[in-house]
């Protein structure tokens, strides 16, 4: 009976890690989502710095704070990415 339910268990635990894994396609789109925010992180920058050159300092400290918030969202993903799809 003891080995019994130490199966049952292990079985039990391999089929509960290996749902906890996503498919590839899944991982990919994530992969690609984590790529346009930090693309999208970058064209802030470089609007932000031009809003700095023309002296719009308001208008630079807002694509600033945009700008953390997509690099924010890379970074909560490739957590989620690093959990899931490795």
């Amino acid at each position: 009976m003891k080995y019994l339910i130490t199966t049952m268990i292990f079985i039990f635990s391999c089929s509960a890690f290996s749902a906890a894994k996503w498919d590839e396609a899944g991982c990919g789109r994530i992969e690609a989502g984590v790529g346009q925010l930090i693309g999208a992180s970058e064209s802030m920058r470089g609007l932000s710095e031009a809003a700095g050159r023309d002296g719009d300092y308001e208008g630079e400290e807002e694509l600033r704070k945009r700008q953390m918030d997509y690099l924010e969202q890379a970074e909560n993903w490739s957590s989620i990415y690093s959990a899931f799809c490795k």
